[in-house]
């Protein structure tokens, strides 16, 4: 039978509690109050454990969730929304639980693309879903030379997690689809690489 007393005296073993998300840690610092103000209800933090990955962008580490369980309509309620305000709700729409909804999301950047939008827009590209990767090659050449030099500071900023998105484009690719040039998420990987090459 053990000793109470060393059974008082042993160290609590951690809990694992919902994680409270900052959604403004998911955007470089100079947009981090914008994205605290539009995320200041409970519907941006809904009850379940978030896991997150961490990119660089312009020298600020980001934490980006991998998947957002929220309701859709935070996301398309522009009303007393600036420009910005909105392309940070689209940012994280890229993050929605629902594919559909991703999809929805990246359209909408991909009309008014702006640099600090990079590590979102990246990260679809090793995803599974190959109308979004398509919809992104489709996008990247007639990007205006801001947008493209943002993401090309973003895929030197990360080389590993380029890997990373590579490794998971050939992982993902369609079912059928050799792993080869002829597939977009290919292309697109192909394209950022060259893009983080120049000047």
């Amino acid at each position: 039978m053990p000793d109470p007393a060393k059974v008082r005296a042993a160290p609590a073993i951690p809990r694992y509690e919902l994680l409270a998300l900052d959604l403004s840690l998911a955007f470089p610092a100079a947009l981090r109050p914008t994205v605290a103000a539009l995320t200041d209800s409970a519907g941006w933090r809904p009850e379940i454990r978030h896991y997150t990955y961490q990119v660089v962008s312009g020298g600020d580490t980001l934490s980006i969730p991998r998947r957002l369980y929220i309701d859709r309509g935070l996301l398309w309620d522009d009303a007393g929304r600036d420009a910005t305000a909105s392309g940070i709700a689209r940012c994280l729409g890229t993050r929605h639980h629902d594919g559909y909804v991703r999809d929805a999301c990246l359209e909408r950047l991909l009309a008014a693309p702006q640099g600090w939008m990079a590590p979102f827009i990246v990260h679809l590209v090793g995803e599974y879903v190959d109308e979004i990767v398509q919809r992104i090659e489709t996008a990247l050449p007639g990007f205006a030379p801001d947008m493209r030099a943002a993401l090309a500071a973003f895929v030197r900023e990360n080389p590993r997690y380029l890997d990373t998105i590579e490794r998971r484009t050939i992982s993902y690719r369609p079912y059928g689809c050799a792993a080869s040039a002829s597939y977009a998420g290919k292309r697109v990987i192909a394209l950022l690489r060259a893009l983080g090459r120049e000047a």
